[in-house]
């Protein structure tokens, strides 16, 4: 394409693949790729989907999925080799990529120096580090590194509930709840494990309590003070906030979402039995218990910890904070997911998220052409250094 603003890459395993649509069999993506695709090809770039382990390195070549016609990406797509991008937007799935799926990726393309959007970014622990060392640790619950059995009983004993978390841990998985509640007794929860599905519901005694802690010392965990969460019509509420940057590199909200734990639930997450719910919706119900939702605040608190996170992680661009708002009021982050899920967002904020997309792409690969680096293969780097990235535009 004359004039193209260039190479968009999105490393992903989610490809095409045959559907039906008005009884014809259409080869083509899912509808948010569908949508940056659209969106590119409206600011003059190519944008393709690659599987992040099918790229010759030595050659610069990828075999790349893009559409037959780029004004119309809802039309079938078809696979074709492309010279290497001039920015990678990293989007694999999670339980991929903590296994290594892109680890060569990024290596790869750190040595290229092409700008991977969606990079690597600190785990539950690393994140309250980040925050204690910007002076931010009122942002979120009292949080320590699990490092023995008494140091755990000591703040079930002092905080009444504690939740114990995994480190790596995605989806509401493994995370426990533990209460206190009597003298040689406590109940632990949970929602979701590797091996069930089911909620584990357990009243168990000091002894069992400190033999459950030792197993959890096998991998890292941290324990958080549990939270007393706001409840509507008896049910726990947290928020997931999702910001992106736009083609100017800023922090903007994509949307608020409420999710609703399921009654006597100890996470919120949809996969372990949790709901999403309208804020608009979720307000007028809180309002008749006399309760409201700090829409701004909550935006305002994670816009302060991303623009915390983006001095530290430069190509950062989608975070996805989970908050929390106390019966007293106040607003904390439960943790950030560097990969928020899309089927928490209407239709509406997938569009916006997509414009924001592309448009922090360009800008990164904009910013990464001012800076002098040079992307690309040997036969395509004189081409690469000649071509202007432009553009505009949150785990």
């Amino acid at each position: 394409m004359a004039g193209s603003t260039g190479y968009i890459g999105v490393a992903t395993t989610a490809l095409p693949r045959k559907r039906q649509i008005a009884g014809k069999s259409i080869t083509r993506p899912s509808m948010q790729y569908i949508r940056l695709a659209h969106n590119a090809f409206g600011r003059g770039a190519h944008l393709y989907l690659f599987d992040p382990q099918k790229v010759d390195w030595s050659t610069g070549q990828v075999r790349a999925w893009v559409p037959v016609n780029p004004a119309d990406p809802r039309g079938n797509w078809v696979l074709r080799i492309q010279r290497l991008p001039d920015v990678i937007y990293e989007n694999v799935y999670v339980h991929l990529a903590v296994k290594g799926y892109s680890d060569r990726l990024r290596r790869e393309a750190r040595k290229r120096r092409i700008p991977l959007y969606n990079p690597v970014l600190p785990g539950k622990w690393r994140m309250i580090e980040v925050l204690r060392s910007n002076d931010l640790l009122e942002f979120t619950p009292e949080t320590e590194r699990l490092r023995s059995v008494s140091q755990g009983m000591q703040r079930v004993a002092q905080w009444g509930v504690v939740y114990i978390k995994p480190i790596g841990g995605y989806g509401g998985m493994d995370v426990a709840r533990v209460e206190r509640l009597g003298p040689n007794q406590y109940r632990v929860s949970v929602d979701r494990t590797k091996r069930q599905t089911a909620q584990m519901r357990m009243t168990i005694s000091e002894p069992q309590l400190r033999h459950w802690m030792e197993r959890r010392l096998q991998r890292p965990h941290i324990v958080q003070r549990g939270l007393n969460l706001m409840s509507v019509n008896g049910r726990k509420v947290d928020f997931r906030v999702v910001l992106h940057r736009d083609g100017f590199g800023d922090w903007q909200l994509v949307g608020i979402i409420p999710k609703v734990a399921q009654r006597d639930g100890v996470v919120t997450n949809i996969i372990a039995g949790g709901e999403r719910m309208d804020v608009d919706k979720l307000n007028v119900m809180a309002a008749r218990e006399g309760k409201r939702i700090p829409v701004e605040e909550l935006e305002s608190r994670a816009k302060q910890i991303a623009s915390v996170l983006s001095r530290r992680h430069p190509t950062v661009g989608l975070v996805g904070f989970d908050m929390a708002v106390e019966e007293n009021g106040k607003v904390s982050m439960i943790e950030m997911n560097p990969k928020p899920a899309r089927s928490l967002l209407s239709v509406p904020m997938l569009e916006q998220l997509a414009g924001y997309t592309v448009g922090f792409a360009l800008f990164l690969a904009r910013r990464n052409r001012k800076s002098g680096s040079v992307t690309g293969a040997p036969g395509h780097r004189e081409e690469t250094a000649r071509m202007f990235v432009g553009g505009r535009a949150g785990r």
